[in-house]
This record gives C-alpha cells, sequence and structure tokens, in this order.
C-alpha cells in the first residue's frame, strides 16, 4: 500500500486502530507500521528467517520525541526514544524500572541510520534505521519468531531537554499506547538489501 507518509500522519483515527502494510516512497522499503494523527508513526521490516534484527522508521513532527516499546510496555522493556537536534533525527536506547523519563542504556545492540529514509522538512522528521542485535531473548522486546505481538508508542510535541545529547530526558509523554502488529507481515526477501544501505 503506498499512501504519502504526510497522508498518514493526518488522516483520521478510524484508520490508525493498528499496524497496516505501508511501503516508504524515499526507500521503497516495506514496513508493518502504525500511524497517529499527532504526527507519530513507527514502522518494522524483519528478514525472512528471523534474526536479532530489524529495520526501523520513526518519525514525529517539529522538535517533539517519539517513543517506541520494542516489548510494549513501558517498563521493563527495551525502548528507542528519538527525536529531531535541529535538521539531524537522532535516537537512543532507553530502559526503566518505573514511570519517568527512562535513562540510557548501552548494549550490544545497535542504532545504524540509513541515510535515504532520513530527513527533516516542513512537517515531520522521519528517521530510518537498522536495528542490530536489537530483537533481545530476555523478555524485553518482542520474540524473533513471533507472528504477531504488542509494540508500545510514545510522543510528545515538546523538545527534549538537550537535544543534541543521546541522553538527554524528557517531559512525560502527551499522547501514548500499544497495538497489534503483524510481524510475518513485516517479513521481506529484500531485508539484506535494505539493511546493506545502513552506514
Amino acid at each position: 500500500m503506498k499512501i504519502p507518509l504526510s497522508l498518514l500522519l493526518t488522516t483520521t483515527p478510524s484508520l490508525l486502530a493498528s499496524a497496516i502494510p505501508y511501503t516508504d516512497s524515499k526507500t521503497g522499503i516495506s514496513y508493518s507500521a502504525f500511524f497517529d494523527t499527532t504526527g507519530y508513526s513507527f514502522g518494522i521490516a524483519l528478514p525472512v528467517n528471523a534474526s536479532g534484527d530489524f529495520i526501523g522508521l520513526v518519525t514525529g513532527k517539529g522538535s517533539g520525541w517519539s517513543g517506541i516499546s520494542l516489548g510494549g510496555l513501558m517498563t521493563n522493556k527495551l525502548l528507542i526514544a528519538a527525536w529531531a537536534n535541529g535538521k539531524t533525527p537522532i535516537a537512543s536506547f532507553r530502559k526503566t524500572a518505573r514511570p519517568g523519563s527512562p535513562p540510557e542504556v548501552t548494549g550490544t545492540f545497535s542504532l545504524i541510520p540509513i541515510a535515504n529514509g532520513t530527513y527533516t522538512n516542513t512537517t515531520h522528521w522521519s528517521l530510518t534505521f537498522l536495528c542490530k542485535a536489537c530483537i533481545l531473548t530476555d523478555g524485553t522486546t518482542f520474540a524473533r519468531a513471533a507472528a504477531t505481538d504488542m509494540l508500545g508508542w510514545a510522543y510528545n510535541s515538546a523538545a527534549p531537554a538537550t537535544p543534541a545529547s543521546k541522553s538527554t530526558t524528557f517531559t512525560k509523554h502527551i499522547a501514548q499506547g500499544q497495538y497489534a502488529v503483524n510481524l510475518t507481515a513485516a517479513r521481506s526477501p529484500l531485508f539484506e538489501t535494505w539493511a546493506g544501505w545502513a552506514k
């Protein structure tokens, strides 16, 4: 389904109840993607043979931040927070045991941008990335071979406290939720080609 991203980010909530198939017009990457009228969206693409890697596409508006829970809930799950530092979208991994601004966390996982899907414009910012070794086996993310699972999302239109710092703090989200994602539909034989664009 090729729908302009700008339209999906402003369409009616009735169309946004769950993740849908979406092909990004800038990269040609196909995702299972969730869109919200706040300007938040997150798409995921996976290899046919389950591994610890995925490709993500996250968006937000203006100077606001977008958050992803790879395990559905906020607490005790691997999180990704993304925002634009000026004209450069950036992201960091987070984890917390309690509500509040989650601290940055490091591990064997890493996030590598895909340049042709990473940009800012007059309506939103977009970060496309390869997430290496991000699907964990400790219960903090969805399972590698899962057919469906729950992901979580959060959004705030306010900028992070220090946008240039990957360890910045955030004010509480103004919108958040969970949604079911079809991970089988997110798998593609072109994954390795797309992943090769990450630098």
